[in-house]
């Protein structure tokens, strides 16, 4: 028996190393993918770096050019203070202007009459919604100055009150 345990020990060893063989192929594999990726990661790497120096570049020039532009900018401010302008205007222009202005005046006022309508109508509902609610209630609505004014001299009254009854009772008692 100790001829086919032998046996069957060098078969599982020879099915180990296939194992470990397709195990190292893959892991193998998956390097050199990792090396190509590391070489594309290092070209782009370096591509950006060649870019950056070139964004820079433009950079600079587009920074050159505006204090170019910033100055003929000055200048032609400079000059346009001094030109004297001169215009005109015809009485068709005023009519247009006077016409335009009187549609403008005529389209608020309507708007402002909608306006008014529509709050009024507003306050009208907001009325008739609190009069339902207090006709729908039973007891007395005041103030809070007027509760407060009742209780007030609810309170001054009871104590004179009690003061009379104190009274009374001590002259009763003397008696």
């Amino acid at each position: 028996m100790s001829k086919y345990s032998n046996l069957v020990e060098e078969i599982d060893k020879q099915e180990e190393v296939k194992e470990q063989k397709a195990n190292l192929d893959n892991e193998l594999q998956l390097l050199k993918q990792a090396i190509c990726n590391m070489h594309d990661s290092i070209q782009k790497v370096e591509k950006a770096r060649k870019d950056g120096t070139d964004m820079v570049k433009a950079l600079n020039a587009a920074k050159d050019s505006m204090s170019t532009a910033v100055s003929a900018f000055c200048r032609a401010v400079t000059r346009a203070e001094s030109t004297v302008l001169k215009v005109e205007m015809t009485d068709e222009c005023q009519n247009a202007i006077k016409s335009a202005r009187e549609e403008l005046i005529k389209a608020e006022t309507i708007l402002l009459a909608s306006h008014r309508r529509l709050q009024l109508q507003e306050f009208r509902n907001q009325n008739e919604e609190i009069m339902s609610f207090i006709k729908s209630c039973q007891g007395v609505f005041l103030s809070p100055k007027v509760f407060w004014w009742w209780a007030g001299i609810s309170y001054v009254t009871s104590l004179y009150s009690l003061w009379c009854l104190l009274q009374m009772s001590l002259q009763w008692l003397k008696y």
